[in-house]
């Protein structure tokens, strides 16, 4: 399978949603699914962080944390401003909301919660240029934290998808579990052992993403 860049992969998604007709939501929950059975199968008795932004990738971190709340002690903390939050991610605090998941917001806390595996939902594969200095601030104290295992959400977040590059400050991942195909900037040192999992976007997708780079 190839590797592709983060950005033709972005295309190749909204292709799937815009054109094809996809669900942006049945593409969000095939995604989360993948990382919910790794947890399942590696990491059964571990306290679990999920650290979401939110934007899509965060909206993933939430949809993960409902998948698994029932079988694991979760802490969902996340980073940002729900004003400016996608409708995905609303949509996935609220369906988290429902089954009575209680979440937290960085700015609150003095200290993030202890946990054995962090799962890094909080920027994806659109991250590009240098992080704003409170963005720098939220991945710097997540970092401080050292959690024996990370598992980020598509990409580790702080990386540039398309070449590796740093944006300021990066969560190093033990695991990756990137979506639809491996990307460029994923690199050993910075995403650890890379998964790629197919979540149900056609090959017409990436085809017709690739003729618009």
């Amino acid at each position: 399978m190839e590797t592709i860049t983060g950005t033709h992969s972005k295309l190749a998604d909204r292709y799937a949603i815009d054109v094809l007709g996809i669900p942006s939501l049945e593409l969000m929950e095939n995604a989360s699914r993948h990382v919910a059975e790794y947890i399942r199968r590696e990491l059964r008795g571990k306290k679990i962080l999920v650290a979401c932004g939110t934007g899509n990738n965060g909206a993933d971190g939430v949809c993960i944390a409902r998948l698994i709340r029932d079988e694991f002690e979760v802490s969902l903390v996340i980073a940002g401003d729900l004003k400016k939050a996608s409708w995905e991610f609303l949509y996935q605090l609220s369906e988290y909301k429902r089954i009575g998941g209680s979440i937290s917001f960085f700015e609150d806390l003095q200290q993030l919660p202890q946990a054995d595996v962090l799962v890094d939902a909080i920027f994806g594969i659109g991250l590009k240029g240098r992080l704003r200095p409170d963005a720098e601030a939220v991945l710097a104290k997540v970092d401080s934290m050292n959690y024996p295992h990370v598992v980020a959400v598509d990409v580790p977040s702080g990386i540039d998808s398309d070449t590796g590059d740093s944006t300021g400050v990066i969560i190093p991942a033990d695991v990756t579990i990137t979506f639809g195909r491996n990307k460029t900037g994923l690199t050993e040192d910075k995403a650890g052992k890379v998964m790629v999992c197919d979540i149900g976007i056609p090959d017409e997708a990436y085809i017709r993403a690739g003729e618009m780079l």
